[in-house]
């Protein structure tokens, strides 16, 4: 399994890549997670080949496997905003071809709490995105890129989005071999409190779906209080705090023992520099992990 971290440039300077990937390398990281959200190398949802052409020295040298992470905000169960979203991916889909990296993480879609209440209309835009998906997955499968959608959780308390069973769901009547899933622990585990579903059970559902993992504590409570900062966040112990292996609650032992992960996947940390202390001491934690998968 590819065990690596996502990528942390300071205000989206590519240079940042280059010691932190020598950095990765030199404590045992396989792999690494391009943020591609917080970089320039698509404007206007036109790319900027001199940000790309950078991006490309940085990485090609490198002995680690690759993977990124397309733009948080691409959402197409967005009626509004819906042929801006698909023109994102399609750049995205670009810039990984360019790259040789063959696996674009991607959000499954979300809409307002009104609009899930209204099954009708909900379903209309489910299709909607299945549709688009299908389109998407062929776009990717000429450019030997896999979309891997990620399962999320309602950002606020007027937010709706889909649990991993219904992802799974989804991924399974797109029936596309280009489409298949990344599962965000933290998010799968806010999300089925939130709703009062059996965590591990709907996990399984992603599994014979998943390409590549995103991995970090938290509590699973959603955040209902407001805090000044962030991290009086992770004192009490809300939201999706992006913590280090054991910080949190999540049964990741029980996880990895009990669902059938597949091995040759990326295992990648979603944790940010403030935790860059604990990432060798992360990647022991996580081939314990792995080494318990039957």
């Amino acid at each position: 399994m590819k065990i690596g971290f996502t990528l942390k440039p300071k205000n989206g300077n590519i240079l940042d890549f280059e010691d932190q990937i020598k950095e990765l390398e030199g404590i045992g990281a396989s792999s690494a997670e391009i943020p591609l959200y917080e970089l320039d190398v698509i404007s206007g949802k036109k790319i900027i080949q001199d940000e790309l052409n950078l991006l490309h020295r940085i990485i090609r040298n490198s002995n680690l496997d690759f993977s990124i992470h397309g733009s948080m905000s691409v959402n197409l169960l967005d009626e509004e905003y819906l042929d801006d979203h698909i023109e994102v991916l399609k750049k995205e889909i670009e810039v990984c071809s360019a790259l040789n990296i063959n696996i674009l993480v991607t959000h499954f879609g979300h809409t307002s709490l009104e609009i899930s209440k209204n099954h009708q209309k909900y379903n209309d835009l489910i299709n909607i995105q299945k549709q688009e998906y299908f389109k998407l997955a062929e776009i990717a499968k000429e450019h030997n890129v896999k979309l891997c959608i990620e399962n999320i959780f309602p950002y606020t308390d007027m937010h709706f989005t889909a649990l991993p069973s219904e992802v799974s769901k989804n991924i399974n009547e797109i029936n596309h071999p280009n489409a298949r899933t990344t599962i965000d622990f933290s998010h799968a585990y806010i999300n089925c409190n939130l709703r009062n579903m059996n965590f591990i059970s709907e996990l399984e559902t992603m599994i014979p779906y998943t390409e590549h993992l995103h991995v970090h504590d938290s509590f699973g409570k959603f955040k209902t209080m407001d805090t000044y900062i962030f991290p009086e966040d992770i004192t009490y112990g809300q939201g999706d705090i992006h913590l280090p292996l054991g910080w949190g609650d999540i049964p990741f032992e029980k996880i990895f023992s009990s669902l059938k992960i597949k091995k040759d996947i990326f295992f990648n940390f979603e944790l940010t520099h403030r935790y860059k202390k604990y990432y060798s001491q992360n990647i022991k934690k996580a081939k314990k992990l792995i080494s318990l998968i039957k």
